[in-house]
């Protein structure tokens, strides 16, 4: 048939189509047109939260990374999980830098709480162990959220 892209496609003869492909054809042919009556559904299982900040000038001194997280990140980062869902369950918690050379580092460790000092502690030791020297252009803070799945498997008793 020689049909490999949507341009292929929305030049062919939609009768053709069904008879190649039956119903398939038409939804075929119709996404390949833009009409698609799916119902939209906007809500999603949210799995994490985070925030960065990509800096004006790199930083190279621990101070200043440790101030930008307590300052301004971990106050969004609260803020952003309260609304997502206050009830959210935490499964683990990262650190993210970008350094000058434009390559990255996350550090993550397993913590079901929300904790300024965990987190610095987990950032300190990313600072200390990844930046070979390297200044750090972005910083980041991110959760990733428990499944409800798996949440409510955990709290199963044998």
């Amino acid at each position: 048939m020689g049909l490999i892209t949507c341009a292929d496609v929305q030049n062919y003869n939609l009768a053709d189509l069904l008879k190649r492909f039956g119903k398939f054809g038409r939804v075929l042919w119709e996404r390949c047109q833009g009409i698609d009556e799916r119902e939209v559904s906007p809500d999603r299982l949210r799995k994490s939260v985070g925030v960065e900040r990509t800096l004006v000038a790199d930083i190279h001194e621990w101070e200043d990374c440790e101030a930008l997280i307590v300052e301004k990140l971990y106050p969004e980062l609260e803020m952003r999980l309260r609304k997502v869902k206050p009830d959210l369950h935490i499964a683990r918690q990262g650190v993210k830098l970008k350094f000058q050379d434009f390559q990255q580092t996350t550090q993550e460790h397993v913590w079901p709480v929300l904790n300024i000092e965990d987190l610095l502690n987990v950032a300190r030791q990313a600072w200390q162990e990844r930046r070979e020297g390297r200044g750090v252009r972005l910083v980041g803070l991110h959760v990733t959220l428990l499944d409800p799945q798996l949440e409510r498997q955990l709290v199963l008793t044998w």
